[in-house]
């Protein structure tokens, strides 16, 4: 590079020290004109933020370490960009301040964590869930025989999917999402699940239009239905840009903590996303619960929050189930106290490995077996947890756990090689019975097994409910329960036939009947009853013993009078 006198002196005089001062000059001032002044590389900085946050939807609670990382990320981001395109100034008060921010970024989640740790706050653990204790016969109901649940998530995406034939334009522009949440819809246990835009060519082909279907899998019979919606979805899990459920949620509550939605259908066959709004109790930092769920209307996008107290009761799930189980762990575990809970281990349990739900009433309960950490083979008693109010309740009850009773009932019919369902807790004869399906290659249920909790030995498999239920009070007479449950053995009744009609579903026959002395709808399996009753005609006297189920009654026996 070639420079000439005047470019130093101006005159074509002085010294080499003043000519190289003069240069230095100049090259600072220009390369002060080249950089990017530090407002401007703040603007890119927010910018840039701003894009990740629309991406990565990270919750702003001071509660998270989301918040946290995002500072520091936005730092980061602020000095890369000084470094490269910024002007070349040494600003080290700027760095001091920005290396202090990182560093609080970092100490004080980390030191709030330490502070409300187990270990200084073991109580408090312990209190997260209120656990009182139940007797077990008194309390918890006689399920019905068409509400024992005989189908599981793995099922119940096996059979919906399925029902996409029904309408050959929807195969290829959508598919079925993997939600399939249990609820309760008109007093039984559904799965349900909304479908969704195959990828983002069939969004843009479909997304006017929204998604107007859902499919439902009942689980006490394995049937599936693809229903359509009177008001289409048009946000969802599967949409795009403001239209889609997590960014929908997040710019509405950029400073919550959110838990997993949840699809669900209300009274009027609307469809809604149940999202839990979380919280820390413990210490700012730790203690995750839920303060209540968000409604949010799969149609209109309307997002609502609801206190707990105040949720409504056809919402089902205001829980997450991972939560449940967290607390009922530290509620086993630290009841006793920190130390206790490593040392002495006195009356610490933990929950079994798995869980399941059941319908009572109108609502749907986690069930999962209770075991003490020092011995695992067998159960201490069970939780039933409501999962819309949180109400929660030990059965001391000592038994098998449910992985044993599973290897039981798979041992009965180990020529079939079926795998069992993990299993739910009945009340029979005010006894705690596993109830679980057994599924072939196809993940359908094939057969059906009842396992005494207390002599998981004792097992009775069947080829229907109604047959396994029968066998089973055969072989354990017991006392009468109440009409309408499986521990009532039934009553014999001697009846006039009225009308009689086979009905096939899944490949086999049922016969229904109706008789003249009262107005209950009569179902007869012949693997149950026996071949007699599909040569039944109307005008006959029978003699039944049945199990009332509402308006339908099991038959269990059928004879001649």
């Amino acid at each position: 590079m070639e420079f000439r006198w005047q470019t130093f002196t101006g005159s074509g005089t002085g010294s080499i020290s003043d000519m190289y001062r003069q240069y230095s000059q100049q090259r600072r001032e220009q390369s002060k004109r080249r950089g990017l002044h530090p407002a401007i590389i703040l603007l890119i900085t927010i910018v840039i933020m701003a894009v990740y946050f629309f991406f990565a939807l990270p919750s702003l609670s001071p509660m998270g370490t989301e918040l946290y990382f995002f500072i520091i990320l936005g730092i980061i981001v602020y000095w890369l960009l000084a470094l490269f395109f910024g002007r070349k100034m040494n600003n080290l008060m700027g760095l001091k301040i920005s290396a202090i921010v990182v560093l609080l970024c970092i100490l004080i989640p980390f030191i709030g964590g330490i502070i409300s740790a187990p270990l200084f706050r073991a109580k408090d653990y312990a209190a997260m869930l209120e656990v009182r204790e139940g007797v077990f016969a008194e309390e918890v109901d006689k399920i019905q025989l068409d509400q024992v649940p005989i189908v599981d998530r793995e099922a119940a995406s096996v059979i919906g999917e399925k029902q996409m034939g029904a309408l050959d334009d929807l195969v290829s522009q959508f598919d079925i999402a993997t939600n399939y949440s249990q609820v309760n819809i008109a007093g039984k246990p559904i799965r349900v699940s909304p479908l969704r835009y195959a990828d983002v060519f069939r969004y843009l082909g479909n997304f006017r239009d929204g998604i107007q279907y859902y499919v439902s899998v009942d689980m006490t019979t394995q049937d599936g239905e693809l229903n359509k919606l009177e008001k289409p979805i048009f946000y969802s899990e599967s949409d795009w840009l403001m239209r889609d459920l997590d960014r929908h949620l997040r710019f509405k509550y950029p400073f919550a903590l959110l838990g997993e939605s949840n699809f669900e259908i209300d009274d009027d066959g609307n469809a809604w996303y149940v999202t839990p709004k979380l919280t820390k109790r413990i210490g700012f930092f730790n203690g995750l619960d839920s303060e209540g769920v968000i409604l949010t209307d799969a149609n209109s996008g309307e997002s609502t929050f609801l206190p707990a107290g105040q949720i409504p009761e056809w919402v089902d799930r205001a829980y997450p189930s991972e939560l449940i189980i967290q607390q009922l762990d530290w509620y086993g575990l630290y009841r006793g106290g920190f130390f206790n809970s490593i040392f002495g281990q006195r009356n610490v349990t933990s929950t079994t490995e798995g869980y399941n739900y059941i319908s009572l009433g109108t609502d749907i309960y986690l069930i999962t077996g209770v075991t003490s950490v020092r011995a695992d083979t067998s159960n201490l008693g069970f939780y039933y947890v409501n999962l819309r109010t949180k109400d929660a309740v030990f059965y001391p009850q000592p038994s098998a756990t449910e992985y044993a009773a599973m290897q039981s009932a798979a041992g009965k019919v180990q020529e079939k090689n079926y795998q069992p369902t993990f299993p739910v807790i009945l009340n029979i004869q005010d006894r705690p019975v596993y109830f679980m399906s057994l599924k072939d290659q196809s993940l359908t249920a094939k057969m059906f097994a009842l396992v005494d909790a207390e002599q998981f030995t004792d097992v009775v498999v069947g080829d229907t409910v109604t047959e396994v239920m029968a066998l089973y009070l055969e072989q354990n007479p017991g006392t009468p329960g109440e009409p309408g449950s499986p521990g009532a053995p039934g009553n014999e009744e001697f009846l006039t036939l009225k009308a009689i009609a086979p009905i096939v579903s899944e490949g086999n026959t049922l016969y229904y009947f109706t008789v003249q002395e009262n107005d209950l709808i009569y179902q007869a399996d012949p693997s149950t009853t026996g071949p007699m009753v599909a040569f039944l005609e109307p005008g006959q006297r029978i003699r039944i013993t049945s199990v009332d189920s509402g308006t339908l009654s099991f038959v269990l026996s059928l004879a001649l009078e």
